[in-house]
């Protein structure tokens, strides 16, 4: 490439690497993958080495994070520069690392620690007292978020070390919590967060400290440096997580030591086996050459530290056809794109659609029908369609232009507040009627096994359903049913029955089911839990209501909103005429069960239940269970492969080791 091509494309790269990194930094909406990032950021990196002249103070080569242009934070200095690390994508780097690790010095180990797809913090303590926490920001200037900091129960407020110390580490969200925090989010018809770290830094940001404590950020520690001094506090690695640990912060339990780039390589293998594990994401591997006496001697770039690199893990992506884009409208009225692909097999699966998020997003990809694009997919993550090849792109493939319309009810769309998602706001929309049946029937809402989605869009299509008490009167069409093609008197009678056996469901189920504004699955089970009467939740004040724990001004105003429309109130009154009769599910649970009211953490594998199933289960019981210890922790319920940390934090006496669910005893 000669000079003046390369100037075009770093132009043109730097460009693009500003708007996605303002995106990803500051708005907490991540337009592209990673893997587009890190691409076009390898490519930008290798055109500035070949062309020096063409490197500027400002390019993102040389920027660490992002600057912070428009925040409610006090922006700070950072007393040490918070560096970022230079990438891995390969064995080949890393004993390309290596190499150069034995230019300055033969008389080194490593140490290997998973690299937490969170938000980097600052913490700073003086005479023991945590005193101020900041964000990265852009390396030199962070952002003061300690109000927020304070909120996170394993970031300690007092530690026992009075010299003044800096602290490092990551600040994420639980992949549990991620989940009911999105879960929330669809509740209410908000734009979800597009990820864990996303959520964190979202969360992080917010100007409530209370969303944060509600939220149950977690932080693990790596990094602790006296910063009179300027001197490691500890001169290992492998001291420091241990002494950080003792402290009382949250560590890594799979870190280790390597005596050479051989077993760095082999704990990379071990560690990202493991990785779908755990209950936080890690997009790759922090290798450190373990003496910090050392790092002088190494040294490090403007941006870089030369004694670490972060590995990538590689993500499993494919090529395939963009055969269609395609509208679909949720029971909130939010409209979400789509991709038909050519089917393809990623991770043992065969992937023929994908999310495309919003218009913008598309746009933003410049996808177009018949490219050949990219897609990803992430342990049991909707694959996700990440780029296009513009190589393999016809000339007459048109630039495609959002939906204007809905296609099932012809009404336009609109945009609320000039929000970036278009909505339906016909409630009589098909779609909207079919994702809120859909909805109701699921295993989480009213569990109506057997009625499925082809099922519900036939008899919404026949007019027997126009609302979900329409599902129980669905065994007075018997006769009908068996006129349709594929109906068997045996297939009948099974769906008939799965309908009668819900009528009897929690109250909690029924509650989830209708779809309240910003009532998710753990308000619906907490209201039943506390009323255990719909008639007593129907009939509460604003004032009763906001005198319950957790509930709060948005979801008690949702609740009687809800309730004092006619409509919905005519509807639960056809519901309970045909014998749906919700009771709480906690009148028939014994109360002298020892989990009833307690407070409780599940680690590790428990043999014969996933890790949504166990919280579900623990919660029959009348439990509460949290994401992390604390001092009002009751019982610690340790499975297969439990957290070292969080075994280390609790009382003995509190542990319940637990191998199997049938082994239990209430």
């Amino acid at each position: 490439m000669k000079f003046k091509e390369a100037k075009l494309r770093v132009i043109e790269i730097r460009k693009l690497l500003s708007k996605w990194s303002k995106e990803y930094y500051e708005n907490n909406a991540p337009i592209v993958d990673d893997l587009l990032y890190d691409e076009l950021l390898f490519e930008l990196s290798f055109l500035e080495e070949k062309f020096s002249e063409l490197i500027i103070k400002d390019s993102p080569t040389q920027i660490v994070g992002s600057p912070l242009e428009s925040s409610s934070f006090l922006k700070t200095e950072h007393i040490i520069p918070m560096l970022s690390l230079k990438n891995a994508f390969n064995n080949q780097d890393l004993k390309h690392f290596n190499k150069q690790i034995n230019e300055f010095t033969s008389d080194y180990n490593y140490y290997v620690e998973p690299k937490i797809d969170g938000l980097s913090i600052s913490l700073l303590y003086k005479n023991g007292n945590l005193f101020r926490a900041l964000t990265r920001g852009d390396g030199m200037i962070g952002e003061d978020v300690t109000n927020n900091v304070k909120q996170i129960k394993n970031i300690p407020h007092k530690i026992n070390n009075l010299s003044n110390i800096e602290f490092r580490g990551e600040i994420y969200i639980p992949l549990t919590e991620f989940e009911v925090i999105n879960e929330k989010k669809f509740e209410s018809g908000e734009q979800l967060f597009a990820n864990p770290r996303n959520a964190a830094s979202g969360t992080l940001r917010q100007l409530d400290p209370q969303v944060v404590s509600d939220r149950n950020l977690e932080a693990i520690i790596y990094w602790a440096m006296n910063y009179d001094s300027n001197d490691y506090v500890w001169h290992t690695q492998s001291k420091t997580i241990k002494e950080i640990s003792k402290l009382g912060f949250g560590t890594f339990d799979s870190s280790q030591k390597a005596s050479n780039i051989t077993e760095v390589i082999k704990a990379i293998e071990i560690i990202g086996s493991d990785r779908y594990k755990l209950n936080y994401e890690i997009d790759g591997i922090v290798v450190k050459v373990n003496n910090s006496d050392l790092y002088p001697i190494i040294g490090h770039t403007s941006k870089f530290p030369k004694w670490s690199i972060a590995y990538k893990f590689p993500a499993k992506i494919e090529e395939t056809i963009l055969l269609d884009i395609f509208p679909t409208v949720g029971r909130t009225g939010r409209v979400t794109y789509n991709a038909k692909l050519k089917p393809v097999k990623i991770d043992g699966t065969i992937v023929q659609k994908a999310t495309l998020h919003n218009a913008d997003y598309i746009r933003d990809l410049d996808l177009r029908i018949g490219d050949t694009v990219k897609i990803k997919k992430a342990g049991e993550i909707i694959p996700k369609v990440i780029s296009v090849s513009l190589k393999k792109r016809k000339k007459d493939f048109k630039i495609w232009k959002e939906f204007n319309k809905c296609q099932k009810c012809n009404k336009n769309f609109i945009r609320k507040n000039n929000e970036v998602d278009q909505y339906c706001i016909n409630f009589n929309c098909p779609s909207i009627l079919l994702e809120s049946i859909i909805h109701f029937s699921s295993r989480e809402a009213m569990n109506i096994e057997g009625l499925s989605t082809k099922q519900i869009e036939k008899f919404i299509e026949l007019n027997w359903i126009k609302d979900v008490s329409d599902i129980y009167k669905i065994k007075n069409r018997r006769e009908e049913l068996l006129k349709l093609e594929g109906y068997q008197e045996k297939s009948v009678t099974s769906l008939i029955n799965s309908i009668e056996k819900t009528k009897n469901n929690y109250l909690s189920q029924l509650l989830f089911g209708l779809g309240i504004r910003h009532i998710g699955k753990k308000t619906s089970k907490d209201l039943s839990n506390k009323f255990h009467s719909l008639d007593i939740i129907i009939n509460s004040t604003i004032e009763t209501l906001l005198s319950q724990d957790d509930l709060g001004e948005v979801k008690s105003q949702s609740i009687i909103k809800y309730f004092n429309n006619k409509k919905n109130i005519k509807l639960l009154k056809d519901l309970n005429s045909l014998g749906v009769n919700p009771k709480s599910k906690f009148i028939d649970v014994d109360k002298n069960n020892k989990f009833f009211e307690k407070k409780i953490v599940i680690t590790g594998i428990i043999e014969g239940l996933n890790r949504i199933e166990a919280k579900n289960y623990f919660e029959s019981l009348g439990a509460n269970v949290m994401s992390s210890i604390s001092e009002t922790t009751d019982f610690l319920i340790s499975g297969k492969n439990s957290s070292k940390n969080k075994l280390k934090k609790i009382d003995k006496n509190k542990v319940i080791k637990l191998k199997k669910i049938n082994d239990l005893v209430v």
